[in-house]
């Protein structure tokens, strides 16, 4: 939900759309008084107008009620009568958004009374963002007000994809070959999405080919490094964690020419030395990226990781007393690939100390004397008790449950 004030007029949109260049959508605003909840009655305005305003600030549609000639089309208002009051909506027909320039959609709202006293008075509303229009599978860069089309430059060596930086807050990229980030600092980045087709309109088939196939099937892990186009010196290497598709258009699925994919991502290294003049990604770089597969080997792929219920039920031979007492339990297994451990006592999950033994229970290599992290947990480890941490003591009745994954193989 977003809302804009002015003087005692409150706007609000309970979500953005974004609508495909040629096709059509009715947006829809709320307006009240005072506060939120409170609807104002939009029919005792003398005239509303709406005016839409594109990426590049122009004013680009316009609606108006009672109906002026020169705009685009009327703006309804809600009443008593149908039972909408303080609501006003417009419709963007097909023909009208083909020729808007990809990117965000705002809107300014004025509002008229004639019959103050002693002079009418005008509220006229900052912009609030209705959602963004979006780049439609005919290609092109949509010819808004006779700017040039998003076309780039001849591909680089080996169909290396290349984009446009859009946004650094992680919003959605509007247009083909056109990506975003959630920071401008290198270190902080950790989510990208990318339009499927790039400014050549080619498909991102080796991005996609790499997660499907060696990422997802094979269990590789993958590194992407991002180019400056513009400023060849500076690029930023990072580790792909985890991929989804993005549903940018809804109702279509979300694997379409005119959809993205986001990667969550962990940075490794950035470009250093005395030749590097740029130290962020900014808003307009071209950027190209590729994917590190060098090397990989069988050795790289990972095994499948099971449940294990060889550590379930397990008793302790003495009651334990106080903090840091040795349970005498000991893990079988090695953790598949650093996982966690869960630790119950009859059914009830406890807190496991990460390198520290200030929780209820944690695993030590040396009987209790120093914690073990996480990703250290080995096979033969102890589980150690802090009594007076937990709240309670361990008692030779009870039920310890040790449950984590373990490599397949291990298994066999």
């Amino acid at each position: 939900m977003a809302y804009v004030i002015q003087g005692d007029i409150i706007a609000n949109i309970d979500e953005t759309f974004n609508m495909v260049q040629g096709t059509s959508h009715i947006y829809s605003i709320e307006l009240y008084r005072d506060y939120i909840g409170n609807v104002l009655h939009a029919e005792n305005a003398s005239s509303i107008n709406v005016a839409v305003v594109d990426r590049l600030g122009r004013r680009v549609l316009m609606y108006s009620n009672p109906f002026t000639p020169g705009v685009s089309d009327i703006l309804n208002v809600g009443s008593i009568s149908t039972n909408n009051i303080g609501i006003i909506s417009f419709e963007i027909l097909g023909f009208q958004s083909r020729y808007l320039e990809p990117g965000d959609l705002h809107v300014v709202i004025s509002i008229v009374y004639n019959n103050y006293y002693p002079t009418s008075k005008t509220y006229v509303l900052p912009a609030i963002k209705i959602g963004q229009s979006i780049e439609g599978d005919f290609g092109g860069g949509g010819g808004g007000g006779g700017t040039d089309p998003i076309y780039a430059l001849p591909s680089k060596p080996f169909g290396s994809p290349e984009f446009m930086i859009e946004h650094v807050n992680l919003d959605m990229p509007s247009a083909n070959g056109r990506m975003s980030i959630n920071s401008q600092n290198p270190l902080e980045i950790t989510k990208m999405i990318f339009k499927n087709l790039d400014k050549n309109l080619v498909r991102l088939t080796s991005l996609e080919n790499f997660l499907i196939n060696r990422m997802t099937n094979d269990k590789i892990e993958g590194i992407l490094t991002l180019y400056s186009i513009d400023n060849p010196t500076f690029y930023s290497i990072f580790k792909i964690i985890s991929w989804s598709r993005v549903d940018i258009v809804q109702g279509n699925g979300d694997s379409d020419n005119i959809d993205g994919i986001e990667l969550t991502v962990l940075i490794e290294s950035i470009t250093t030395g005395p030749g590097v003049s740029k130290t962020i990604w900014q808003v307009g770089n071209n950027i190209a990226f590729s994917i590190d597969t060098h090397g990989i080997t069988g050795e790289n792929i990972k095994p499948e990781g099971i449940l294990t219920f060889t550590d379930k039920n397990k008793k302790i031979s003495i009651n334990t007393n106080g903090n840091n007492y040795p349970t005498g339990i000991h893990i079988t297994y090695s953790p598949y690939y650093d996982s966690y451990v869960m630790v119950e006592i009859n059914g009830i999950s406890v807190d496991v100390g990460n390198n520290t033994k200030n929780a209820a229970c944690y695993f030590s290599g040396n009987n209790g004397v120093t914690a073990i992290a996480y990703e250290e947990i080995r096979s033969g480890d102890q589980l150690i008790w802090n009594g007076s941490i937990a709240g309670f003591e361990l008692e030779i009745n009870d039920e310890i449950n040790l449950i984590y994954e373990v490599n397949v193989d291990d298994l066999r």
